[in-house]
């Protein structure tokens, strides 16, 4: 009898044991590909997954200054280029989105200043994974693919490419979507919805 009891336990410490916990960061990663992707899958298996970088607000801040930044000096150059060329209408064009990059980067100081408590924080995490997917007969491969986790399990970017990783990482930034999109946008697409 005793044997019996002891064999059970082991038993039981063995089966408690292999059952893992569930992961936040594999669940996030197998809910991206089921649900987001224009393939439908039904069975997604993560082969690894690796931690590769974290970033703070403060970085995501000065990474979203440094895009407008770029976007506003290259604007001025074309204003300059068809103001002296003569073109009316580029011209308008691009002073328009010369002085919609000075509104943003305006913005962003005072998302900035509304967020100085959260600065050092963390935004999110970036991790390199390997998994596969499968689904009415196709199976797809994720081979060192990236995504970026906030730190309660929202997938802020997913790519295939590590360069490519941080193009919409902005969005993690309170206030930052209705900044860059417009308010009357936003409206506009809810309605839609």
């Amino acid at each position: 009898m005793n044997k019996l009891i002891a064999f059970a336990s082991s038993l039981l410490l063995l089966v408690s044991c292999s059952e893992k916990a569930s992961d936040p960061v594999r669940e996030a990663i197998k809910g991206e590909i089921m649900g987001n992707m224009t393939q439908e899958f039904s069975d997604v298996t993560i082969n690894s997954v690796e931690k590769i970088d974290s970033t703070t607000y403060r970085t995501e801040f000065e990474r979203r200054r440094k895009v407008f930044t770029i976007k506003r000096d290259s604007d001025s150059d074309f204003l300059l280029k068809y103001m002296t060329e003569g073109k009316k209408r580029n011209a308008a064009i691009k002073s328009d989105s010369y002085k919609r990059d000075l509104e943003i980067l305006a913005g962003l100081d005072s998302l900035e200043a509304e967020c100085a408590g959260i600065l050092d924080d963390i935004a999110y995490y970036d991790y390199r994974f390997s998994a596969s997917a499968k689904g009415q007969g196709v199976t797809m491969q994720f081979r060192d693919a990236y995504i970026s986790i906030t730190p309660d399990g929202h997938v802020v970017s997913m790519t295939a490419e590590r360069r490519d990783l941080h193009k919409s990482t902005g969005r993690v930034i309170p206030g930052y979507v209705e900044l860059v999109v417009g308010d009357d946008m936003l409206d506009a697409s809810e309605a839609v919805e």
